[in-house]
């Protein structure tokens, strides 16, 4: 083997290696993006949530009898 086809080698090598650990940095940051995404839409559900249980504590217990004897089938 000569130099040359040796310093090849190597460099194929670590080449692939870089593309290894590229690869693992783009799942990483993939996954981060999702976690994210899910966590911002928590956010939204639970910020939400409490504007209508703040709406529905503002009300007066008939109020809210009424408002739920119009969500039944009729």
């Amino acid at each position: 083997m000569t130099w040359v086809s040796l310093a090849l080698s190597l460099l194929k090598l670590v080449n692939m290696i870089m593309g290894y650990v590229r690869e693992r940095e783009l799942i990483s940051k993939g996954y981060d993006q999702a976690i994210a995404e899910v966590t911002q839409s928590i956010l939204v559900k639970t910020t939400a949530g409490k504007a209508i249980m703040e709406k529905v504590n503002a009300l007066s217990d008939k109020e809210v009898d009424d408002a739920l004897r119009g969500l039944e089938p009729k």
